[in-house]
This record gives C-alpha cells, sequence and structure tokens, in this order.
C-alpha cells in the first residue's frame, strides 16, 4: 500500500517547485527511508510445542500464532529507538510455556533472541506404544482421536498430553497383512492417567490366527491329504509305545526340561500353537508346558506354585496366584489359546481367564472373579463363569463354553468385557432358534470360529452327540451342523453323521477336525458338503500306527498349526500327532513318478505303456515276465511291522513263480508278495514264504491286491477281501539303502501282466481303507457295495445299507462272502439317502447279478413310485434293463439264468439317451425324454421301493455314478466277452455269434447220469439263436461239476456211460468260414473223442498212435479240413482252444498260440444223416450207446461265430476263456 502512494507524492516532486530551495529534489529521496518504515524486524524461536498445541505472541498491535517450532518475526518492523514487549499466551492441553528477552529497544540491526520455551505442565502426561517385531507399518490410536502409522520398532509418542485422572484407550487399527500385532497385556491398553507417564507395548509376529493358533498361513487343508493318503497316528511327546496295542505310558509328573520320550504328562488338555511351539495344558500337573515343535524338547512356561506369586484379583482366589513363570499357580488349567503374543489360559476350577505372556512368562488374570456364575459385565474381572471348558480366539474376539452354564460367552480382549452370544444360563437341553440366546445346549464342550460361524460340540442324552453351529451375524442364530443326537460313530453327511461323545474341536481355516471322547476317534467335517470322516481311531488303546489301527485313549483335546493335527491323549498322558500314512504312489499315469514325493520309478527293461483299471489309456504298465521291472530311484522304508502295500494287478500267467512288488532285495533281506505258480498269493520273507492264499489270483482280470502287517501278522487281501491266511514269521529288515521293486525281487522272478497304482504305507490299514483303495473307477461314484461280507458303502457319500435278510455267498470269481444270496423276500435298504442323482441329472448304474429266477425283479431302486420318477435296474424276463417307473428302457435278453452277467444302465441327463450294455457290451438305446426321478424315501438293493419286485439270487459289485461311464470304462470293470467282437450284433441273424454254450446254461437237476444228481438234461445255447442241446436219454446224461475245469464249472462228460447232449442238425453252424473256441480236458484220450458235431463238420481228438491229435474233420470227405500236425493235449491237461478256417485254410490255437497243422481246402458242409451233438462223434452206423466216438473229460465253453475272427476279436474270446478258467494265453488281454 506504501508503493502505492510513493508514485504521486514523486511525481509532485520533479512538477511542483518550493520556493527558494537550493537542493536538487533528488536529495529529499532520503525522507523515503522514514516515510516507508525500513526499520528492524523483531522475532525470536519458538521451542517445545506439541502437535495439536500452539502459543500466540503479542507486540502492541501486532499478533502471531505459532503452532510448531521453529523461528518467528513480527509483521510489523520496529523503527530506531522504538520500544517492544512480547506477550505470550499458552493454547493447549497440557502444555506450559515461558519467554525470554521479551522487552527491548529498537537499535540498528534486527531483533532475534525472543525465546519462547515450552514443555509438558504439571499434571499431564504422555501417552506411547513400543513396537517390537513390526515388518512394515502399524497404525495405532488413542481415545479414537489421534493415529500414529509407525514402521520401526521402538517407543512412539502420541502428541496429545492427558492430565492426571483422565482416561486414555490405545486400540491397533491396522497392521500389515501377513502379521499379528498386540498388546503385551491387554488391559493395559486403556485405562486411568496416574502420575507417570504411559508406555503400552505391542509385539508383532508373522502369522495369521486361526482358530485360536498362529498360522503361517491364512488356512490350508489338511484333511483332504490325511483322507487321501489315509492317516497314521504318532506319539510327539510323553513315551513312544510298541505299536502292540497295549496300555500307553502312565502320567508323571512335569520336570523343568525333558526330551520328547522322557516327558511325561498327567491328563494333557487343551493346545495350542505358534510358529515355533506347541503349548500345553498340562491339567493334572497344574502348568503350562512348552514344546519345542522342531526337536519335542519340553520345558515348563508357567505355573507350579514355586513362590512369589501375588494372590489374583477376585472374589473368590483360591489356589490362584499371579506371578512370573512357576511362581503362578493356575486353579484346573484347561482351555488354552494364542493371539501369538500371549497364551490365554481358561481355569475350570477356578472359572477365570488368566494371561501368559509369552516373551516374560508374566502370568496375569484377565476375567474372572472366581466365583462360579452366569454374570456378564463390562469389566471382566467381575463377571463369573461356572466350570469354563474351552476357548477359541476369533476375529479378534474371544469365546468361551461356558459349560456349567450351558453357555457361549464373549470377552473383549481390550475391556475384558464379558457378555453371552448363544444359550440360557441354567437351560441345559436342545433347542436351535433363530436367537441365539433363546438357543439351547445340552452340555457344549468345545467351540472354534472360522469365518462367519461358531462350532460347537455338544454332548448328552436328550439332544447332544451334535456339532452345533452360531451365526456371527444377525440375531446369532443357532443351528445343527452335523450328527443325529445317537451317541455312535457312524461316518456321514450332516445329521444323518452319527458321534460317540465328540469333545475337542479345531479348524485348519477350510475343515473342521473333532475328537471323540469315547469314541476314541479323530474325525474330519469338510464343511463344503458336511461331509463327516473318520481319520483315526476305533476301539480305545495305544498304538502308533494308520486308520482304525491307530489308537487312542480319551483324546479330549485336540488343535493344528496348519501344518499338523496334534491331540492331548489324556487316557494315554501323552501329545499325539497326525500325518500322511502313504510313503510312496506310482499311479503310472503317463510316467513312473511317485505322484506324492520324488521317489520316483526307474524302467528296467522295457515297460510298455497300457490301459489301467479305470479303462484310461497310457494308465499302467505292462511288464513283459521275463526283464522288466520298476524300481524305486531310493530306499523306502526299513518298516517291518505295522505296513501295509498293495497293486492292481493284472496277470497274464498262473504258472511261473513271479514277484508283484517287493522292498528291499529277494534272498537278502525285506519283504513281498509273490504270484507262485498254482495262482496263488504268498508273502516272501528272503526266501521264507508264507502258505499260499486259498483264493486263485483272477487271470487276465484287473484284480486289487494288497499285504498287512499288524502286531507282526502277516495278512493278504484280494479285491478287497483278506484270505485268511496265518504267517507271523519277521522279515530281516531291509538295508537302509536298498529299494522297492515293482514286477521283481532282484531275483530274476519277473512278473507277466500289467500293474498299476502302486501304494506303500506306513501303518497298518483297517480292513475299510484296504477296501475303499480296491475300488474300480472311482471318479464320480456316489455309492459303491462291493458286498464283502457287509452292506457298506465304499463310494463317496456313506449311503451303507441295512441288511434284511440277505445271505453271504461266494463271488463270480468263487471267492467266499463276496456276494450276497437274496430269497425273494429279502432285501438291502438305506433310508434317506445321500447324493443319489435325480430330477434329470446324468448317472450310471451297474451291477452283477446271477438270477435262477423267471419273475420280475428288481436288482437296485430308488426314487418314487410315480411315473417317470422311479430308477434303477430291473429284471423282467426275457428282458433286461434300466426302469424309470412305467417309462423303462429295457432290451429282449437271450437266456440269462444261472450265469452271473454284468448289467450297466447309463442316462446322459444332456440328450436324455438311455443305454444299456450288458457284459461290457452296448444293446441297446432309446430316448427318455420324461426322466425326472425324484428324491427318494430309501435306497433299495434286491428289490423295489414299494414292497413288491423282490429278487431272487445273487448280487456283486453295485455301483451308482453321477455321470455317464464311457465304453472303457465299463468293460473295465466287466472284464472281456464274446459279445464285444466287432462283428457281433443286437440283431441275430446278422450276427457272427452263432453258437454259445457255456456250463452255467446248463439245465441241472436229478437224473439218471452217473451219480443222479446235477445231471444235465439240457444245455442252452446263449447266442440268441436258441440251438440248445437236450439229453438223448436219462443214461445219457452227463453231469455238471462245479469244479471241472481248474476249479470252475463244466460239464463232464464219461464215455463209458455214453454221455451226449444233441439237437438237430444247424445249417447255421455249417458256414464255410468259421471261428470256434472250446474249453475242455479229455481224461481217457483214446479212442476219437468227439467236442463239437454237426452235420458233416466235426471237432474231435483223434488217437492216432497215441499222438492226440486235434482235428476240424469233414465227414463227407472224410478227411481232416485242418488238423494240428503234432500232439495237442495230454491226459487231463486243461485246454483252451480256438481254430478258425476260411474254407481254404485255417489256424488251430492252445492257449492263444497258433500250433504247428495242416489245412485241405472245403468245398462246403452239408448236415446228411448227422445231428448237432456235444461230446461225441457221431458215426453214420450202429445204435446208441454205439453209434459214436464219445468224450470221457469236462467240455466247458464252446462258441461258434460264422466268419474268421480278426486277431484281435479272437484275442479278446480267449482273454474271456483266459480270465474265466484261471489259464493263461500266449498273448496280450485288454
Amino acid at each position: 500500500m506504501r508503493r502505492i502512494i510513493l508514485l504521486p507524492f514523486l511525481f509532485s516532486l520533479v512538477t511542483c517547485s518550493f520556493p527558494h530551495l537550493s537542493r536538487s529534489p533528488l536529495d529529499y529521496l532520503a525522507f523515503l527511508r522514514v516515510f516507508t518504515g525500513l526499520g528492524q524486524s523483531l522475532g525470536g524461536v519458538v521451542s517445545g510445542l506439541r502437535s495439536g498445541t500452539s502459543v500466540t505472541l503479542t507486540n502492541g498491535n501486532d499478533s502471531i500464532t505459532i503452532s510448531a517450532d521453529g523461528n518467528f518475526t513480527f509483521p510489523t518492523r520496529l523503527t530506531t529507538g522504538q520500544s517492544y514487549d512480547v506477550g505470550l499466551t499458552t493454547n493447549g492441553v497440557g502444555i506450559t510455556c515461558s519467554i525470554t528477552n521479551a522487552k527491548g529497544v529498537a537499535q540498528n540491526s534486527p531483533i532475534t533472541n525472543v525465546s519462547v520455551t515450552c514443555g509438558i505442565g504439571v499434571g499431564f502426561y504422555e501417552v506411547g506404544v513400543n513396537i517390537s517385531g513390526i515388518s512394515g507399518s502399524i497404525s495405532v490410536q488413542n481415545n479414537a482421536a489421534e493415529t500414529l502409522t509407525i514402521s520401526s520398532n521402538g517407543l512412539t509418542k502420541f502428541s496429545a498430553l492427558h492430565p492426571t485422572g483422565s482416561n486414555y484407550a490405545v486400540t491397533i487399527t491396522s497392521q500389515p497383512a501377513g502379521t499379528v500385532c498386540t498388546f503385551d497385556n491387554p488391559l493395559l491398553a486403556s485405562g486411568t492417567i496416574a502420575a507417570t507417564n504411559v508406555t503400552i507395548f505391542i509385539t508383532c509376529v508373522n502369522g495369521y490366527i486361526v482358530g485360536g493358533n498362529l498360522f503361517s498361513s491364512t488356512s490350508s487343508d489338511l484333511g483332504t491329504n490325511l483322507i487321501n493318503r489315509k492317516t497314521y497316528i504318532r506319539t510327539f511327546v510323553g513315551s513312544f509305545p510298541t505299536n502292540n496295542g497295549g496300555t500307553g505310558p502312565a502320567s508323571g509328573v512335569a520336570v523343568a526340561t525333558a526330551l520328547p520320550t522322557v516327558a511325561r504328562f498327567t491328563n494333557p488338555s487343551m493346545l495350542t500353537s505358534d510358529a515355533s511351539f506347541l503349548y500345553v495344558a498340562d491339567t493334572g500337573n497344574g502348568v503350562i508346558r512348552k514344546i519345542d515343535k522342531s526337536s519335542g524338547v519340553t520345558t515348563i512356561l508357567a505355573g507350579g506354585n514355586t513362590g512369589g506369586g501375588i494372590t489374583c484379583p477376585g472374589t473368590v482366589t483360591t489356589n490362584c496366584l499371579d506371578g512370573v513363570g512357576t511362581a503362578a499357580q493356575f486353579n484346573g488349567i484347561v482351555g488354552i489359546t494364542t493371539n501369538g503374543n500371549n497364551l490365554f489360559v481358561l481355569e475350570l476350577n477356578g472359572n477365570r481367564i488368566r494371561i501368559v505372556n509369552l516373551a516374560t512368562s508374566v502370568v496375569s488374570t484377565f476375567a474372572g472373579s472366581g466365583s462360579s456364575g452366569a454374570a456378564d459385565n463390562a469389566s471382566g474381572i467381575l463377571a463369573s463363569f461356572s466350570n469354563p471348558t474351552w476357548l477359541t480366539l476369533h476375529n479378534g474376539i474371544f469365546y468361551i463354553v461356558d459349560r456349567g452354564n450351558c453357555t457361549i460367552r464373549t470377552v473383549d480382549p481390550l475391556t475384558s468385557a464379558v457378555g453371552t452370544i448363544a444359550g440360557g444360563a441354567g437351560s441345559c437341553n436342545f433347542a436351535n432358534n433363530p436367537v441365539g440366546t433363546s438357543a439351547r445346549f445340552v452340555s457344549p464342550i468345545a467351540i472354534v470360529g472360522l469365518g462367519s460361524y461358531l462350532y460347537v460340540t455338544d454332548v448328552g442324552v436328550g439332544g447332544g452327540y451334535k456339532i452345533r453351529r452360531i451365526a456371527l451375524t444377525g440375531t446369532n442364530a443357532v443351528d445343527t451342523l452335523a450328527g443325529d443326537g445317537v451317541q455312535a460313530s457312524t461316518d456321514g453327511f450332516g445329521t444323518s453323521a452319527q458321534f460317540n461323545d465328540p469333545h475337542g474341536i479345531t479348524t485348519d481355516g477350510t475343515n473342521l477336525f473333532l475328537s471323540e471322547w469315547l469314541g476314541h476317534r479323530i474325525r474330519h467335517i469338510n464343511l463344503s458338503n458336511n461331509k463327516v470322516t473318520t481319520l483315526v481311531g476305533s476301539t480305545s488303546g495305544y498304538s502308533d500306527n494308520a486308520t482304525g489301527n491307530g489308537l487312542l485313549n480319551f483324546p479330549g483335546y485336540i488343535t493344528t498349526d496348519g501344518q499338523k493335527v496334534y491331540i492331548a491323549d489324556q487316557g494315554n498322558h501323552s501329545i499325539r500327532f497326525l500325518e500322511p500314512a502313504e510313503l510312496i504312489h506310482y499311479s503310472f499315469d503317463g510316467n513312473a513318478n511317485d505322484s506324492i514325493g520324488t521317489n520316483h520309478g526307474s524302467l528296467i527293461g522295457s515297460p510298455t505303456f497300457t490301459s489301467d483299471e479305470n479303462g484310461l489309456s497310457n494308465g499302467a504298465y505292462e511288464l513283459n515276465g521275463t526283464s522288466d521291472y520298476i524300481v524305486s530311484s531310493g530306499p523306502l522304508t526299513q518298516n517291518t511291522d505295522n505296513i501295509t502295500f498293495s497293486a492292481w494287478v493284472h496277470a497274464s500267467a498262473n504258472d511261473v513263480t513271479q514277484f508283484i512288488l517287493y522292498n528291499g532285495l529277494g534272498l537278502s533281506d525285506g519283504y513281498g508278495l509273490m504270484l507262485d505258480n498254482s495262482g496263488s498269493l504268498r508273502i516272501d520273507l528272503t526266501g521264507t514264504q508264507s502258505p499260499p492264499t486259498a483264493m486263485k489270483l483272477p487271470l487276465n482280470r484287473w484284480a486289487h491286491v494288497a499285504v498287512r502287517r499288524l502286531s507282526n501278522n502277516w495278512q493278504i487281501f484280494i479285491n478287497g477281501r483278506s484270505t485268511g491266511i496265518v504267517f507271523s514269521t519277521s522279515p530281516i529288515q531291509p538295508n537302509a539303502t536298498t529299494t522297492f521293486k515293482i514286477g521283481d525281487a532282484g531275483t530274476g522272478n519277473f512278473f507277466r501282466g500289467k500293474i498299476s497304482n502302486v501304494h506303500f504305507f506306513n501303518g497298518a490299514l483297517d480292513d475299510d481303507s484296504i477296501q475303499k483303495l480296491a475300488v474300480q473307477v472311482p471318479s464320480g461314484l456316489i455309492s459303491y457295495y462291493p458286498l464283502n461280507g457287509n452292506g457298506k458303502d465304499y463310494g463317496n457319500f456313506m449311503n451303507d445299507l441295512t441288511n434284511y435278510g440277505a445271505f453271504s455267498t461266494t463271488d463270480r470269481f468263487g471267492i467266499p462272502n463276496s456276494a450276497y444270496y437274496f430269497n425273494g423276500a429279502s432285501y438291502f435298504q438305506k433310508p434317506n439317502p445321500n447324493g443319489l442323482p435325480t430330477g434329470s441329472a446324468s448317472r450310471t448304474i451297474c451291477a452283477w447279478f446271477n438270477t435262477s429266477s423267471g419273475i420280475g425283479q428288481y436288482i437296485i431302486s430308488y426314487g418314487t413310485p410315480v411315473p417317470n420318477t422311479g430308477n434303477g435296474l430291473v429284471i423282467d424276463p426275457p428282458e433286461v434293463g434300466m426302469f424309470g417307473w412305467s417309462a423303462d428302457a429295457k432290451i429282449l435278453h437271450e437266456d440269462f439264468v444261472n450265469q452271473w452277467i454284468h448289467l450297466c444302465g447309463v442316462f446322459d441327463g444332456g440328450t436324455q439317451i438311455v443305454t444299456l450294455y450288458e457284459n461290457g457290451t452296448l444293446r441297446h438305446s432309446e430316448t427318455q425324454s420324461g426322466w425326472s426321478t425324484g428324491t427318494s424315501a430309501n435306497l433299495e438293493i434286491g428289490k423295489l421301493i414299494t414292497t413288491t419286485g423282490y429278487f431272487s439270487g445273487d448280487l456283486d459289485d453295485i455301483r451308482i455314478y453321477d455321470r455317464t461311464l464311457s465304453v472303457a470304462e465299463i468293460r473295465a470293470i466287466s472284464g472281456p466277452y464274446p459279445t464285444q467282437v466287432s462283428s457281433w450284433n443286437q440283431t441275430v441273424a446278422s450276427s457272427s455269434l452263432k453258437f454259445f454254450l457255456l456250463p452255467e446254461s446248463a439245465n441241472i437237476g436229478p437224473g439218471g447220469c452217473l451219480g443222479s444228481v446235477n445231471c444235465v438234461s439240457a444245455w442252452n445255447d446263449r447266442s440268441g439263436n436258441n440251438f440248445h442241446v437236450y439229453q438223448g436219454s436219462a443214461p445219457a446224461q452227463p453231469v455238471y461239476n462245479a469244479t471241472g475245469i481248474n476249479g470252475v464249472p463244466a460239464i463232464r462228460f464219461n464215455d463209458a456211460s455214453a454221455n451226449y447232449l444233441s439237437t438237430s442238425c444247424s445249417t447255421e453252424l455249417l458256414s464255410t468260414s468259421n471261428t470256434i473256441f472250446a474249453m475242455y480236458n479229455d481224461i481217457g484220450m483214446t479212442g476219437s473223442d468227439g467236442i463239437f458235431h454237426n452235420g458233416e463238420k466235426l471237432i474231435y481228438l483223434p488217437d492216432i498212435t497215441t499222438n492226440n491229435l486235434l482235428s476240424f474233420f469233414d465227414l463227407q470227405l472224410n478227411n481232416p479240413k485242418l488238423i494240428s500236425t503234432g500232439p495237442f493235449n495230454t491226459p487231463s491237461e486243461n485246454i483252451l482252444m480256438s481254430l478258425d478256417f476260411n474254407g481254404t485254410t485255417g489256424n488251430i490255437f492252445k492257449f492263444g498260440t497258433p500250433v504247428a497243422s495242416s489245412s485241405i481246402p472245403s468245398a462246403g458242409f452239408i448236415c446228411g444223416v448227422y445231428d448237432l451233438s456235444i461230446g461225441r462223434y457221431l458215426w453214420n452206423s450202429g445204435t446208441y450207446p454205439f453209434n459214436g466216438d464219445y468224450h470221457n473229460g469236462h467240455i466247458g465253453d464252446i462258441i461258434y461265430f460264422n466268419q474268421v475272427l480278426s486277431t484281435s476279436d479272437r484275442e479278446l474270446v480267449e482273454c474271456y476263456l483266459s480270465g474265466k478258467y484261471r489259464m493263461k494265453v500266449g498273448h496280450r488281454c485288454p
């Protein structure tokens, strides 16, 4: 403003004149110095101000306010000789300021020495936080006002000052991801200012709080791994068992430091974990134990009352001392959890929550007055509990099971305020309710939080033995997650499962783990579908072992750190943990790598890829029996007891000794499984062998084999069934460097066939676990019933059946107790089944059946009795199929009585097409657009869903899938069958299969045969052409022999009795080209024994000077069309014969291998005077019994095709016969 008025003034100096001035006008510029105020500045310095405070300084009319330390200058300058007097006003709470050099007279230089010094006022104090372990930035706030963001360790103070008697409340508002920052003593995070500064200590650790434990990640999924690889329980601390299922170690006193095998506990209770240590409430000893997770070394963290403790606050202080470490005293410690910085300890008898700082071992009291009651209170120390049993930390809140009050309580970790979230004090019964405090618990024990829910174990009659769930939103609704209230240990889904006193509960951040007090088991709940699975345990005992053979004794408490699941095994006074039992797994899906580790297999020789037991191409290796095997790259295990190893095998030979699996070096050390030269399995211990299995290994069929050693006793399993051998010899321990071998033992006894899915487990798996390994084509399997002595479901939905009168019987392989016989009134049933395909969902339903009944009957059924809403497999002779209730897909079927038949019904929900497969062959397809299967009240096996349609006969291997199976998968289950050849057709007239006799199709009963029982009056053709053959007379009847050829049914023809069966000659069987198969043996080997004779076409065994040749003979021309040039078989030798002839040349095969033969062209065949005879070579002269040469031996299947089959088709039929009669062939089989 001054510069603006100077310009006109200067202008006037130039334009105006003053009278009689002798100086130039420029001399008056000196006057401007005074007019413009060019004097001295007045200022100084302010120090000691705090954030939010300031000082106001005044000098005359000048005033400035300063809010930060530093220099200041008044706006108005002083002239020389002018006086100044600076005044001071302090702004803000808690500071006091003084001023020096405030007065003076301006001279010829600026004034800069006015000094204002501020500090904390009397009766005011600072609040600060001391951070340790920080990585990143943490934000803290005081009284919901001032916020500090801190990125370095050490002390940082809030700027606000607090007078004595005022309150402070520090909270942590943010922290780095993957870091848990908590107050060393949460009770000191808020309070009232005394006559001193306040420093609050915060410790940060890496990790996440999950289920009241410190995890290295937000979650894990331990359960899936433990289920898939089976579960082994191992003792961590508290002595180790001898694995004999005996009693565990005795209880013992707690010592300052002990190694894991020496440390002893007395009734250990709840556990919690941080990154390095496991903490255990050693209830009987009254101390908190600290276990180094890397070494098992066990020390005492706190408790013991060794002296120097201070009586706890509260109304009842019995047996309660705060203090440092062992100076403290606990009163019935039972619960324990952590926030990574402190332990929070729950006292059952003391009705308190205590705090133990992990860095200092200082013990203090957090909540609870010590008196028994149910009082909530804003001050935790004034609240009361009644025998609380469990606490956990979830989302920054403590949750306590107040068992004596049957309530779930909450505790604020900062204020210690205690509230009630669910249940009603003293109302101990069962009630779910949308309002938590209106719900009721019978006798709650344990609690854990995950996501938006709390999960509580609830026991006791009248509604207990369940897992309850509390919502953490809205009104805290309470419902039931799992358990039906029955006290039992039954796996299932949700409320179809049962628990036997569920005690402890924990989470890995994905699913739940539970310990059963009276069930002596560890259970798992998958929260995606509420599926309950038993991981380990069965009866009470003490054994480090796998699945049901791992024994516990009242396992009350359980926890996990996201790496392992730990159990306080109270009755055994030890700390146990779970780990996968599986040590190695060769799935062979495209390579020989170890699927679960790095102990990969190396191929020796030239093993080749082939399809596996699930129909997957390149899913198995085929070994040639002469040089091929697979060996692990490193040693496996030196364990010799409590082990299990298994494989899927498809044996191609059973007449030489072969090793399937071996751990060690044969004849030197180790143990393995061998197939002997009789087709039986044996355990081999460096040349010492077990007795052979009575069950023979199926040949050229996929079979599951397993070996288990449990408490020194060896067992062999075939297809999940124990073979019953007794063998307890101990092996020589495998050398530390020897390897695991597949297909050999290192002795040159190579396996011939296919091998897939090899497993080796640490621990003896229980029977159910071995049966589950023997599940073929497991993908999408809802329910699977192998019917091996029970109705258990070994699929994925646990639809175990109840048996109503069915009896165990032999299966299609002749294995006892491996199928069930239904008498027309018996059945199996599962009420309220889980997971069955409903609506128009895709599905596949398969079963093996063998019936002698000609009435309508049902194999399996479910759904509702309304059109289009039922489903299952039906037999309605002469039809079989898949029913939909008044909308069935069925096929007219040739006779199937007394024969094991594999039937599959497949419904594609997308195309709505139903396809029917019989013995792996597509027999029929049609559209069923109206099918919409209803939700079933029951799943029925052996009857319709109504009280009709009962099945008569044998059932086995029943499966329900939630998808359509491929042909390859269906055939993997069914095995090969003659109708699978490429030239077979559902239309009989156009099919190449023209004649098919199998012993099971014979009509048998009492008669005139030798012995008068099991006489065959007719033998029915199963080709669909109905070329049945019949007895000529009662004395001509052959005999059905259930073990005729290699233990398999066959028809016994006796030449002395002139046995045969015949009918009129069939022109269908006179084709110039043909392929013929026969299973037989010839006991006498004299004359020219006829096997098959139709018109002037004949297969017989001429005895030409004892050469025993096989001849395909043309009676019209009186010469052989095809004949072996060397002896074909020896007396009583079981023979798998096949031949083909194209009218000019042909081939003869023995066990699928061509033999030397000669051929003569033929012009064709006619019936002439001959008939169709089985078991004789009919002459054109004489009368019975002197009109032919009769066979003396057994005949099994006879199969006739009217064309020369391709090599692959011929080999397929040979493989069918090989598998059925357990006889090897000289080629590979599918």
